[in-house]
Order: structure tokens, then C-alpha cells, then sequence
């Protein structure tokens, strides 16, 4: 005799304990829970929130969440915040709230939150316009009865006409708290509620407020006063396609094409960094050195926000995830360290969609996006650096030379011919002989000094120069290697090879143009100046640049007086090193397209020579101008900032000037080169 089998249908049924078991996974701790609850309230669009705690410090405290918002009616309670998971917003397909806040609450763990807290919350809330209020109390402790299922655990709830909310908002109390509050906690969530709120919230004003009677160091309204103090700053924004705006105190705003290896996809994107000496003396003139130093290890670092909101744990203390520490390594005059700095990128969920959070909501998912943000960041914190060390170490235009400083200031030859006055004659005699040989000294050091620091400057344009030019050349050559081995193999076959023969003569042609410049550039073992030909060196330029603007589509026009000598005194490789920099500078920010040109003028008066460097490019912006030309200072991915620098040493040393044109009708950007005129003695013949 068979027996049939027993079948049938069942449905799970949680035990009440399920519910705190979930909430231990999804809170990690107390600090934590309180910065839910205050989510919550921001998704309410409430405009206030205070946090008050009473007793904390001791066993069975209290917490108070309070907010303005929007608050919640019956059918709202018992049909959304009752259900867990099930949060209204996200129930409705609702990503944004009435005051156009992207919604962050869309897990629906409050109520794990408030259970997290204490023993008992009650919750009183009402919505605007209405007469009445909602009142809930929910004993937690009731659901870690193991015994009980989930259906069994009933919370009480009542309508009562309006008396604790006005005009409307939630009241969360929290009563019987499970930890003691700590000076610690109070700090960690001082911190942690102040970092929440994004710095770019302008037009969304949401306060926090915390109040203690226990702890009133911590309460009062979160602001960052000590930002404000900061005494290097910087604000940019990307538009997500090509434009990058900056502004600085010094500067003001300067918008600029973005000049990177390759396009950015990480989207729109703002940041705002700010910078600190941590100098004993600098911290000093922030306030009390302790107080700041403290106030910094909790606060540096780059925190990242999307739609208004932190995005945990980007910033968080020693959370170097820019790898800040490790670029300055490289560098540890320039480059500012994680502990240095604290900043702020602004991201958004439909702005930047291919910045994905990670399944655990710990980051963002690593991947062609991030990278590009990082390339972003390290941009404007290459933009910052150049305007700290140009506050740090300023270079003052129009003081006087040393030379002209030692002038000032009695030489010790004249120390000498004063006593030898005073002397009788031998001594006289013999301290006057002494100061001549002094002074002759002095003056044979001076040159030689003077000799140096120019062919330290020359030296310098040169590797400029070099690091413009070199990563052609392994190219190029891999491309001569290539024909070589093919005019091998194509005589060993007996075809022939003169196509691959015109590619290696090209290839030959084009590597003889790099050392063209190079010649040009370092000069000869005879460091004096000269007079030289202006005209003929621009020609000489037209022959060793042509090839790479060949290469690029990019016309050189040349232009001179064809009848007239014009000559200045310097040395030629200096002279070549300053239009190097400038073709350089060209050929990194010439526009794509047709119409893109190079052009250099030079004309003359009666005791200085001109030359006017232009290209097609978007030109310098009006900001930055005074900046172009400081050290270190560059609107370009990975840029040294140091072209502009030798080349405004290089000719002011020789007498000139180097400035920006900025007219309004030109095109690009356009520099002015002034340089004495060298005129020949037949000039001054009057025949």
C-alpha cells in the first residue's frame, strides 16, 4: 500500500527579533544612527533639525530629534514608517522632495535607527495645515523577546489635536538610552553631522543643531568657522564637457579649456579645497595652536558629496584615497599633504552616472570615472599649490638687483679709503692699495655670478625645451627602426623598397629637426652675449620648429621689416629658448580645427625691438594674467608652470619685458617681447 505524499503551502513568519537582528547590520553604531535620523528629517524638507540630549552622560538618558519638515498623518504612519523597507519615497517612485532635494533616506532604516538609540521612542508629528497630530510610542526592547513572533508586538498609536508641533514637523524621543554618551561620541558626531551637509548647499539652507546639558562645548549650530580662516582656498567647477572654471581670492574667476591627456567621464563635478601651513607660527594666526591642530585631524581630508549629502568615507580621518601622502613624496616643498588640506567634491546621481555607489554603500565603484575625477582634483590642487608658494615665496617685481642693493650699501673698499683719511700717509697708502684690490675682487666675483645664473637660466629653457620634445623622439625612432628592418628584409627578397625608403628618410629628416632645436638651444662653449640678427635667428626658428607644426596642420608665419637690421645683444640660444617656450605653450593649447596659426612679428624703433608671439588658441584668460608668469603656476593636466617663468627671467635679464597683450581684438593668446636695439656704429655716422 503506497502512501501519498503530504503537500501544502506555508508563508515565513519572522519572529519579532528579526527586526532588531536587521537593524544591528544596517547601524553600526549610536553616532551613526543619530546621522539617519537627521537624513530623515532632510528628506522631510525640513529647513531645521536640533538634536537635544538630556542625561546622556549617564545610564537611561534621553535623545530628542526635532525637525520642521513635512511631517507624517495616519495613513503615512501606519502605512509607510510601520512597514520596513517599504519608505515612502521609494514606494512612489519618488526621487526628489518638494523643496527639489534628491531623496537619500530610500532604505527606510529610521525606525532601526531610533531602536539602535534607546528602549522606547516616541514619535509626534504633523503635517502642515492640519489641526491634529500623530502620536506613536514603540517599546523596542518588546521585540528581542524570542518567544514572540513579529505579528504579536503591537506599538499604540493615537490622533490628538495639535499641541507639541508647531506649525508642523516630527518629534522623535528616544528614552532609556543603551550607551552613555561619551566627550568622544559628542565629538565624532559633531563632526560627522557637520561634514554631512555639502559646503555648495547655497540655496538649500538645512541647519543642525545640537544641544547637551552636559556637554555645551558641542552645542549650538555646526559651522566650519575655521575654514573661513583658511589661508589658501580655491573653488572650480567642470561643465562635464571641456570648460574648467576657477576662482581664487587673488585671481577672481578664470574660465579655461580643459588641457588634459584625453577627455574627462566623470561628468559636471565642484569642488572646493582648502589649504593650511601646519607651522607652529601658522596655525597661530588661525587661532589657538592646540584647539586648530585638533580641529585638523579630524577635518582634513577630501570628502565627496552627491545631491547634497556625504558619501561615507571619502575624507574620513587618514582616508588618503587621492593618495595624497604618497604625490608628495615627489615633491615635499610644493605638493600638500592629506593632513594639509580639506576639500569638497560636489557630485550628483544624474549628473554623474557613471559614478556608481558600491552594493555596501562604502565608496564608489572603481573604475574609468574615478580615475578622471582624481585627474580632476589633482588639477585644481596643482592650481592651488602654484598659488600657495606664489603667497609663500612672492616674487617682487621692481625691487633692486643685488647689484644694485650692494650699491646702497657701503662696500668695504670705502670703509678702507674713510679710515685711510683718517690715517696718517703710509697707513693711508697702504689701506687705499688694500680697498682697490677688495673692490677689483668684488667686481671679477660679481661677473662670474652673473655668467652663472645665465647659463643656469639658458640650461633651464633648454629642459624646457627637452621635455616638450622627447616624447617624440622614442616614437620617431621606433619608426626608423621599423623601416631599417623592413629595407632588410625587402633586399633579402630582391623587391624593392623605395617607398620604404622615403619613410626612412622622413623619419631621418624629422629626427635631425629635434636636434636642430637642441643646437639651437644650448648654445656653444663660448658663454658671452653677442649681438645677434633677429631676423636671421626667426629664420633659423621657422627651420627647426617647421617640421612639428607640419606634423600638426598648423601654419608659422614669420614677419619682419625686409630691408632693416635689427639686432640685440644676447646670447642666440637664449633667445631661441624664450620662442621655444612660447611655440611650446601653442602647441599645447591650439585649438583643433582649421585656422590654426602661429604667428610672430618683429618690428623696431629708434632703441627697442618688439616681437609679437600669437596663436589661434582660446588665449589667457583675464584672471590670469599676473599669474602666467609665476612659478609653478599652470592651467594644464600635469603641467610644470615653469615656461613662462624662465622666459620672463631670461629676457628681463637682458634689459626687456615680456607681457601679455590684451586688447580685445586678437585673437588667442599674444605675448610682447621688448629687447634693447643693438644699433651698429654706422647709424651714429651722421654720413
Amino acid at each position: 500500500m503506497s502512501r501519498k505524499p503530504k503537500t501544502g503551502s506555508v508563508t515565513f513568519r519572522p519572529r519579532a527579533r528579526l527586526l532588531k537582528l536587521i537593524g544591528e547590520e544596517l547601524i553600526s553604531d549610536d553616532v551613526v544612527a543619530v546621522a539617519e535620523l537627521v537624513k530623515n528629517a532632510h528628506d522631510a524638507d525640513a529647513l531645521n533639525v536640533t538634536v537635544s540630549f538630556r542625561g546622556a552622560a549617564a545610564p537611561g538618558g534621553e535623545v530628542e530629534i526635532r525637525d520642521d519638515g513635512s511631517g507624517m498623518d495616519l495613513d503615512t504612519l501606519l502605512g509607510r514608517w510601520m512597514q520596513p523597507a517599504a519608505s515612502s519615497k521609494a514606494a512612489a517612485g519618488q526621487k526628489t522632495t518638494g523643496r527639489g532635494r534628491r531623496v537619500l533616506g530610500e532604505k527606510g532604516v529610521g525606525r532601526f535607527a531610533a531602536d539602535k538609540l534607546a528602549r522606547r521612542l516616541e514619535l509626534v508629528s504633523r503635517c502642515p495645515g492640519s489641526p491634529h497630530e500623530v502620536r506613536a510610542v514603540v517599546d523596542w526592547d518588546a521585540f528581542a523577546d524570542g518567544e514572540k513572533m513579529l505579528e504579536d508586538v503591537e506599538a499604540r498609536w493615537e490622533v490628538r489635536p495639535a499641541a507639541a508641533i508647531s506649525p508642523h514637523g516630527t518629534s522623535l524621543r528616544m528614552i532609556g538610552l543603551r550607551a552613555v554618551w561619551t566627550e568622544r561620541m559628542f565629538r565624532r558626531l559633531s563632526i560627522r553631522l557637520g561634514r554631512l551637509l555639502s559646503p555648495f548647499r547655497d540655496r538649500d539652507r538645512f541647519s543642525i543643531r545640537i544641544e547637551s546639558d552636559e556637554f555645551p562645548d558641542y552645542s549650538g549650530e555646526l559651522r566650519s568657522d575655521i575654514l573661513e580662516r583658511a589661508p589658501y582656498r580655491i573653488e572650480a567647477s567642470f561643465d562635464g564637457t571641456q570648460t574648467v572654471t576657477v576662482r581664487t581670492p587673488r585671481v577672481g574667476e578664470a574660465r579655461q579649456r580643459w588641457n588634459g591627456q584625453g577627455d574627462l567621464s566623470c561628468g559636471p563635478v565642484r569642488i572646493r579645497l582648502y589649504a593650511f601651513d601646519l607651522e607652529a607660527e601658522a596655525l597661530a594666526r588661525i587661532g589657538p595652536r592646540m584647539e586648530v591642530r585638533a580641529w585638523l585631524r579630524e577635518w582634513t581630508g577630501v570628502s565627496v558629496y552627491r545631491d547634497g549629502f556625504r558619501v561615507w568615507p571619502y575624507g574620513e580621518p587618514h582616508d588618503d584615497w587621492l593618495r595624497l601622502d604618497q604625490r608628495r613624496v615627489n615633491n615635499p616643498v610644493e605638493h600638500l599633504s592629506n593632513n594639509q588640506i580639506i576639500g569638497f567634491i560636489d557630485i550628483s546621481r544624474d549628473g554623474n552616472p557613471d559614478l556608481l555607489d558600491q552594493t555596501n554603500r562604502e565608496g564608489l565603484v572603481h573604475n574609468h570615472a574615478v580615475d578622471d575625477l582624481r585627474r580632476l582634483v589633482y588639477f585644481v590642487l596643482q592650481v592651488l599649490e602654484a598659488e600657495r608658494q606664489s603667497i609663500r615665496h612672492p616674487v617682487r617685481r621692481g625691487q633692486p638687483s643685488a647689484t644694485a642693493r650692494e650699491a646702497d650699501t657701503p662696500s668695504v673698499a670705502a670703509e678702507l679709503a674713510r679710515l685711510a683719511d683718517a690715517a696718517d700717509a703710509a697707513l693711508g697708502r697702504e689701506l687705499r692699495r688694500l680697498g682697490e684690490r677688495l673692490e677689483a675682487e668684488r667686481t671679477r666675483e660679481r661677473a662670474t655670478q652673473e655668467r652663472l645664473l645665465e647659463g643656469y637660466e639658458g640650461l633651464a629653457a633648454v629642459g624646457q625645451i627637452a621635455t616638450h620634445l622627447f616624447p617624440s623622439l622614442p616614437r620617431e625612432l621606433g619608426q626608423v627602426r621599423g623601416d631599417i628592418q623592413a629595407i632588410r628584409r625587402a633586399a633579402a627578397a630582391a623587391n624593392g623598397h623605395g617607398e620604404v625608403f622615403d619613410r626612412l628618410a622622413a623619419g631621418v629628416e624629422a629626427l635631425a629637426g629635434r636636434l636642430e632645436v637642441f643646437r639651437l638651444t644650448a648654445g656653444r662653449e663660448d658663454d658671452r652675449r653677442r649681438t645677434i640678427d633677429l631676423v636671421a635667428e626667426l629664420e633659423a626658428f621657422r627651420r627647426s620648429v617647421g617640421p612639428a607644426f607640419e606634423a600638426r596642420d598648423i601654419r608659422l608665419e614669420i614677419e619682419y621689416p625686409e630691408q632693416e637690421v635689427i639686432r640685440t645683444e644676447m646670447r642666440p640660444e637664449h633667445f631661441h629658448g624664450i620662442l621655444h617656450v612660447l611655440a611650446a605653450n601653442s602647441l599645447d593649447w591650439i585649438d583643433q580645427g582649421d585656422g590654426r596659426r602661429v604667428r610672430v612679428v618683429l618690428s623696431c624703433e629708434e632703441d627697442q625691438c618688439e616681437v609679437v608671439f600669437s596663436d589661434t588658441g582660446p588665449g589667457i584668460p583675464t584672471g590670469l594674467i599676473r599669474q602666467v608668469f609665476e612659478p609653478g603656476f599652470s592651467m594644464k593636466e600635469g603641467g610644470r608652470g615653469m615656461g613662462l617663468t624662465l622666459a620672463r627671467r631670461i629676457v628681463e635679464g637682458h634689459g626687456g619685458q615680456i607681457l601679455v597683450l590684451m586688447d580685445g581684438r586678437r585673437r588667442g593668446a599674444n605675448l610682447r617681447i621688448v629687447l634693447p636695439r643693438k644699433r651698429s656704429r654706422a647709424t651714429f655716422g651722421g654720413g
